[in-house]
């Protein structure tokens, strides 16, 4: 009778023991998650400015020049006005620390009823913004550009 006391404190014990292990390893799992959706530092005022853009054409290696004009626009995103020096509607784009990027959106000419696609993506360094963007449609194009903040 002496053994079977014994063996029923000890599968207590040890029950006890892996529930106390649990709950300490879930304490733990728990105070090492970070929040993920903390707000990142808004960075678009370093992107405001115009530019002039020197445009080297991937498929002829023609060099454009034009100006462009970025500002703030709505819902966190920025506005680029004369981009590619055809578009009379600013593209949207958004930043994440001094990464830009040009998420495909569509235009349509009212006259025409033509259409273009534009997407793209570059790095702003200092006073230089490089990008490369792609139009399809009504003009396929990809450009590689380096931009120069005007003061």
């Amino acid at each position: 009778m002496k053994t079977q006391i014994e063996s029923s404190f000890r599968k207590m014990r040890f029950t006890e023991m892996i529930k106390y292990v649990m709950f300490v390893g879930a304490i733990c799992a728990l105070s090492s998650c970070s929040d993920d959706d903390e707000a990142k530092p808004d960075t678009r005022a370093q992107f405001i400015g115009t530019y002039a853009v020197e445009d080297v054409s991937s498929g002829s290696g023609y060099v454009y020049e034009y100006d462009v004009t970025i500002s703030n626009g709505d819902d966190g995103q920025l506005n680029i006005s004369n981009f590619a020096d055809i578009f009379n509607t600013p593209v949207k784009a958004t930043v994440d620390g001094n990464k830009i990027t040009i998420k495909s959106q569509s235009f349509t000419n009212p006259s025409s009823g033509n259409t273009i696609k534009v997407w793209g993506n570059g790095t702003l360094a200092g006073d230089i913004l490089t990008f490369t963007y792609t139009t399809e449609g009504y003009l396929d194009y990809t450009g590689n550009c380096t931009a120069s903040k005007m003061q």
